[in-house]
């Protein structure tokens, strides 16, 4: 008797629902779980914004008032200051304590203005008190000076009782260390239970990623068994269809690859290579097939390396590395190789397979992203450390030309004469290394001028026989010294010092000798330069020759190539011929390098000769003096004692701040006095450019002049009017030479 279908299936929905039925409720339970989860969730991150935005918006202004007030309270502060006056009775502490007082009290209002709790309101209003109480007692401290009273009887007048104040102080620094605290602890406990309701989200998820695939399972047992019988057929013929086509793709594929790829038997001998290979090796087909591939090999690598590599494959390891091939043309090129055992299904080899990528291109193009990177951390590198390292030279070379001028004047002082003298010399080379860093890295051009070359000569060998060993002789050779070029000075004594250096450290410990020869060729001679300037009467010429080792032959060509150096890791950076290079171009000169194991090695530069100017050296070495009133700016302390001091001993009349705010006070007072304002300009809480148009606003004539590390970042407004602009380092003949240009409206 045979059953009818439609009961058939109605007996098995039947028997389907309790399933059906129980997974609809569980995954209901699911769902409500992951919801009231999410809930719980997103209340706990409401809950770490809020403490973050407490955190990061309401401590954080309170933090800067409280160390504002403590800045006030501290050495150099109203305290400090108001016991000065009291001491030493000097008006300018008056001045100073009503301007500390009131920006004081501002900041205390301010933070009043906040809402502050009540400890802190408290705190306030305690230091605020004391404030005032010293406010008032300033006025008092006068008319005691006014009285002629002493200063202990001035005190005991003025006397106040600040220990209340400072424990505010203390107590609003604790409060506020409390509030931030607490914000953080919220915060990390609100973290941890997200981060818990996040992990138990996570595993209500898996529970119903698994019970979903439970029941999927069940469904696809059911159904899918009344239709594997036929799709088993219908796949038998598909799978076949589709091994032929992988077949003929896979052959495509081969062909066509991107990488080479070359099959071998056991023996090594080759029976299969692509295209690639066959372009990147230039052989043909014929060429290859039947023949070992070290028809490839360019004596690059080591024949013991490839022994080691076949025997690796030999016992089924595959390899992985570079090789320096050789091409049919006798060229080569570089592969990235993988060499690889082909294993049968008994696990026996019966072949072995090289794929390789051209790498060439991809070599050369990294090892020149590798110099631009290295060229730009070298700019990166001397815009940082420009102007700490002027500001540090500024001191340097004032200090130093003061002391050689009191020398002067001593006639037993002649050792000291030729230290100071040598420190000079080191501060100049000091001051030439960075500007020739910053031009190299394009971040600073050099200042052409017109340049005796035989006593920029004799100035460089003067350093650099001082820290040269006693065994190396250098001798300076020149049958005219009137001979002139237009360079930047700094530059030419850089590369006189790297060509010496270098010569010293070829020569090393045994000895031996360098010889400078300095002469002239006229115009039109043989061994000139071809295309002169205009103006130019001739060329001079400059050999730099030693007897040591000589320069390999293979090496001569990249010697002036940027960070090329024979020398060990850590003694050289590369960069001196270089800059030799750049800097001689830049002159519209040229270098030329001779070099051999028997004669040693001899560098020639020439450089377009140009009339010489008599009355240089006399210009340079005397100082315009004067007498006018100068203001002077400049957050450095050690810095301003310095031009403050080479100031004065031109004849100058200095009044000196490191805060531009007291200097702008100070103006107000008598602007009238000043003759001319001197300023830096990257000052804290204002500028130099700022400090000038204030100033300006004041008194619209005032001469001024900035002297400032920066070279770039420097820039005065387009309208800024008649302002003077000079570079740190500055020697005492160079700033003399500007102020009388500035004061004099030159």
């Amino acid at each position: 008797m045979t059953q009818d279908p439609s009961k058939t299936r109605l007996k098995r929905r039947l028997r389907m629902m309790p399933i059906a039925l129980m997974g609809a409720g569980t995954l209901l339970l699911i769902l409500a779980v992951m919801l009231v989860l999410s809930y719980e969730t997103s209340a706990r991150f409401r809950q770490i914004k809020e403490g973050w935005q407490e955190y990061s918006e309401a401590a954080d202004p309170r933090g800067i008032w409280i160390s504002e007030i403590r800045g006030y309270f501290g050495y150099g502060g109203m305290i400090h200051n108001f016991k000065n006056y009291v001491l030493r009775q000097d008006e300018e502490y008056a001045r100073t304590l009503r301007a500390q007082t009131t920006l004081l009290l501002k900041t205390v209002q301010i933070y009043q203005n906040s809402e502050p709790d009540s400890v802190e309101k408290d705190a306030l209003n305690r230091i605020q008190q004391v404030v005032q109480e010293y406010s008032e007692n300033i006025d008092i401290i006068t008319v005691g000076i006014g009285q002629n009273r002493t200063s202990e009887e001035i005190d005991a007048m003025v006397r106040v009782n600040d220990t209340g104040a400072l424990a505010a102080l203390q107590l609003l620094e604790t409060h506020w260390r409390d509030q931030r605290q607490r914000n953080l602890d919220d915060i990390v406990t609100a973290l941890s239970d997200g981060d818990r309701l996040v992990r138990s989200l996570v595993g209500v998820m898996i529970l119903l990623v698994g019970l979903v695939g439970c029941i999927a399972l069940l469904f696809y047992s059911l159904i899918g068994s009344a239709l594997r019988s036929n799709a088993a057929q219908i796949k038998e013929l598909e799978a076949r269809k589709h091994a032929q086509e992988e077949e003929r793709k896979l052959a495509w594929v081969v062909q066509q690859s991107p990488a080479s790829i070359l099959i071998t038997d056991t023996a090594g001998k080759i029976e299969f290579v692509n295209r690639k290979l066959l372009e990147m090796t230039g052989y043909s087909e014929a060429e290859l097939i039947g023949h070992s591939p070290g028809i490839l090999r360019s004596g690059h690598t080591r024949g013991a390396t490839y022994a080691e590599i076949w025997k690796g494959l030999v016992e089924g390891k595959p390899w992985f590395g570079v090789f320096k091939n050789l091409r049919k043309d006798g060229s080569h090129y570089w592969a990235t190789t993988s060499l690889l055992p082909l294993l049968d299904e008994t696990g026996t080899i019966t072949n072995y397979i090289g794929m390789g990528e051209d790498i060439t291109e991809k070599r050369r193009v990294d090892k020149q992203i590798a110099q631009v990177q290295k060229m730009e951390a070298v700019g990166i590198l001397a815009g940082s450390v420009a102007h700490d390292f002027n500001n540090v030279l500024m001191t340097i070379i004032g200090n130093t030309e003061m002391i050689k001028l009191d020398a002067e004047d001593c006639p037993a002082c002649e050792d000291i004469a030729t230290s100071v003298s040598h420190i000079e010399i080191a501060s100049r080379r000091a001051r030439a290394l960075i500007q020739q860093l910053l031009t190299f890295a394009r971040q600073q051009p050099g200042q052409a001028q017109r340049l005796d070359l035989h006593s920029a000569i004799e100035e460089a060998l003067e350093l650099i026989r001082v820290s040269t060993p006693p065994s190396i002789q250098i001798d300076l050779r020149a049958k005219d010294h009137a001979l002139a070029t237009d360079i930047d000075p700094t530059a030419f004594f850089q590369i006189i010092m790297n060509l010496c250096h270098n010569a010293v450290e070829a020569i090393g410990d045994r000895g031996g000798a360098i010889t400078l020869q300095l002469d002239r060729i006229e115009k039109g001679g043989i061994g000139g330069l071809n295309a002169l300037p205009q103006n130019a009467i001739g060329t001079l010429r400059i050999t730099v020759s030693d007897n040591g080792p000589g320069i390999p032959l293979d090496l001569q060509k990249k010697v002036f190539e940027p960070f090329f150096s024979t020398k060990p890791v850590g003694k050289g950076t590369g960069l001196g011929l270089a800059i030799v290079h750049n800097w001689i171009e830049e002159a519209d000169g040229q270098v030329m390098l001779e070099s051999s194991r028997s004669d040693g090695t001899t560098f020639t530069l020439l450089f377009p000769q140009y009339e010489a100017l008599t009355n240089q050296n006399e210009i340079q070495s005397t100082p315009q003096l004067g007498h006018e009133h100068i203001l002077l700016v400049d957050d450095e302390e050690e810095l301003l004692y310095t031009i403050r001091r080479m100031m004065a001993r031109l004849g100058y009349r200095v009044e000196a701040f490191s805060n531009p705010a007291l200097a702008l006070h100070a103006f107000r007072t008598n602007p009238e006095s000043y003759d001319i304002v001197v300023t830096d300009m990257m000052m804290p809480d204002m500028s130099g450019s700022e400090l000038i148009t204030r100033l300006r606003e004041i008194r619209a004539d005032l001469p001024a002049m900035v002297v400032s590390s920066y070279h770039s970042d420097d820039k005065l407004p387009a309208d800024f009017g008649n302002v003077r602009k000079v570079a740190k380092p500055v020697n005492m003949a160079s700033l003399a030479r500007a102020l009388r240009q500035t004061i004099d409206g030159e």
